[in-house]
């Protein structure tokens, strides 16, 4: 079972086989060696996902966004949140998608993931993005990198792995055994 956060949230319902570009799943590989191809649910930009049956988890375009990974190990359920902005005025951020905004993101995510079979106290995280894409006296990305600390911190979630800040984007994939694979824009990729 997976499904990407609905309009209780909104999220992409993109799956692809790995390679195959048609949005659908598929059972054995077209290689002819009868291994499933990888199943990958996109999260876009201001969206939250949860996985629970070996997909991959991916998003793109982390710029001054911030990806958080959360996983509960023990019950195989994982999420991604691809946040835009740290925290949304009150009244805003409940009319607004729920993954828009840090704060609202990291709440609904927690519950998603519980939701699912996750336990709260064994949830891990792992935050990537937040760069500093342009020299702005109120940076977005450190900020949005400063609340999701403050946010994880206060579900009681530990922060395991990071790589955010400097002037690079990058790309994720959230993989099924929980690790997370960071690709920047330069070239380097790296997983948590």
């Amino acid at each position: 079972m997976s499904y990407p956060s609905s309009s209780r949230g909104r999220g992409s319902r993109d799956r692809e086989a790995s390679g195959s570009g048609d949005g659908g799943e598929r059972s054995g590989g077209s290689d002819g060696s009868g291994v499933a191809p990888e199943r990958r649910i996109k999260v876009g930009v201001g969206e939250l996902a949860v996985a629970t049956d070996g997909e991959t988890l991916t998003t793109s375009g982390l710029g001054s966004c911030v990806a958080v990974a959360l996983v509960d190990r023990r019950a195989g359920v994982r999420g991604l949140l691809h946040a835009m902005l740290p925290t949304g005025d009150e009244g805003r951020t409940a009319a607004a998608r729920r993954g828009k905004y840090v704060d609202a993101g990291i709440d609904a995510l927690v519950s998603d993931l519980t939701d699912a079979g996750a336990a709260a106290g064994r949830l891990e995280a792992r935050v990537a993005g937040g760069a500093e894409m342009l020299d702005l006296t109120d940076a977005v990305g450190p900020r949005n990198v400063e609340r999701a600390e403050r946010c994880l911190a206060s579900a009681g979630v530990s922060i395991v792995a990071s790589d955010v800040g400097k002037d690079v984007g990058r790309t994720v994939r959230f993989r099924p055994d929980g690790g997370l694979v960071v690709r920047a824009a330069d070239g380097f990729e790296r997983t948590l």
